[in-house]
């Protein structure tokens, strides 16, 4: 099975369609969960109407797909109940955006 930190550099290259940053930037990664021959991700929309649901969980079930073995259970859903705030973006994203 991959590294928590190889998933999460797979997540990487998964862009946010509306401002064509990373998930993992943007701080939409809330956990990784790794078992027996599954994997389990759960993001955090950027608001409670998210347009672009469907749409970032296949991208993120394709690109954990890329970096797992053959067979894995990838399962990415969307935990509605935590609040998304700029203070979960990187650092840089942070500073661009003037956050």
């Amino acid at each position: 099975m991959p590294t928590e930190d190889t998933l999460r550099a797979a997540l990487h290259t998964v862009p946010d369609p509306e401002l064509v940053e990373s998930i993992v930037d943007l701080g939409l990664v809330k956990s990784i969960v790794i078992g027996d021959g599954r994997v389990d991700v759960v993001l955090i929309p950027t608001s409670a109407t998210c347009p672009m649901g469907e749409l970032l969980i296949e991208d993120s079930t394709a690109a954990l797909r890329a970096a797992c073995p053959p067979g894995c259970d990838i399962h990415v859903e969307f935990d509605w109940d935590t609040e998304w705030h700029p203070g979960r973006m990187s650092p840089e994203l942070q500073l661009r955006f003037g956050w």
